[in-house]
């Protein structure tokens, strides 16, 4: 294995054995890898982890509240991360824990990146779009998300849910703490979101890096359309308030900014 100095991959390899078989899970599958990467690179890349600014990508909208993305990831450790992450070895080890054949990266890094959510923010259930946009020969295959987020705890909301909404069951309540990351593949049928809004400070946020990959077609499921974000409502009558108040917030949003 090549030599990581951000990616842990002493542990990784320890525990590659058991991380294969706690991947493979019903009704899809992920696992969750706390102390992912090396400590001090951690710490690094949240010394680092940029503030949101006019080159961050406005992720507002209907599902989703005071959330911001940025797909250029080049400086200081997190661009080491990229490119670790992004490596051949790491794409091969990667394989090997989840059973999806060859793997691609995507150097665009569409939709993933640096990803803030800030005070009240949230991100409603959904399952995410399925084809890459700049080459629908692509299908996503794998989220992995990595959270920088210290002394967090379930008052601060913005935990990570995954829903089998086929028994309209919440899977996991997961905590997005620091250096702990989280790989799921992505399908029809891999809900997942943060629909509790995150309660910190003005001018704190909930941070993550996130990286997807694709695979060019997949015989794991049956055929798909193309789809964007699909999202779904697992708050019962409590969600109906949050998303028509947001869905006027948005609407009041696209019309300021009109020309």
């Amino acid at each position: 294995m090549y030599e990581a100095t951000v990616v842990n991959m002493d542990l990784l390899l320890q525990q590659q054995e058991r991380l294969r078989r706690e991947f493979d899970r019903e009704p899809f599958k992920y696992i969750v890898i706390d102390n992912f990467l090396r400590e001090d690179a951690a710490q690094s890349i949240f010394s680092e982890f940029p503030s949101v600014n006019r080159d961050w990508v406005d992720a507002r909208g209907l599902h989703t509240q005071n959330k911001w993305t940025c797909p250029v990831v080049d400086k200081g450790v997190a661009a080491k991360f990229v490119l670790e992450v992004n490596s051949p070895e790491f794409l091969s080890f990667l394989e090997s824990i989840t059973g999806v054949p060859q793997i691609l990266k995507d150097p665009t890094l569409l939709g993933a990146g640096y990803h803030q959510t800030t005070a009240g923010g949230f991100l409603n259930v959904h399952v995410d779009f399925n084809k890459h946009h700049d080459d629908l020969g692509l299908d996503r295959r794998l989220n992995m998300i990595v959270y920088f987020n210290k002394r967090w705890n379930e008052a601060n909301g913005g935990y990570l849910e995954l829903w089998d909404m086929g028994e309209k069951k919440r899977l996991e309540n997961i905590s997005p703490v620091f250096n702990r990351c989280v790989i799921f593949e992505t399908n029809e049928v891999s809900f997942h979101g943060h629909p509790v809004p995150v309660n910190v400070d003005q001018g704190e946020s909930r941070k993550s890096l996130s990286i997807y990959y694709y695979s060019r077609g997949r015989s794991d499921i049956l055929p798909v359309a193309p789809h964007n974000t699909i999202y779904v409502n697992t708050e019962s009558w409590r969600g109906i308030p949050k998303i028509v108040v947001n869905g006027v917030k948005h609407a009041f949003r696209k019309l300021r900014q009109r020309p």
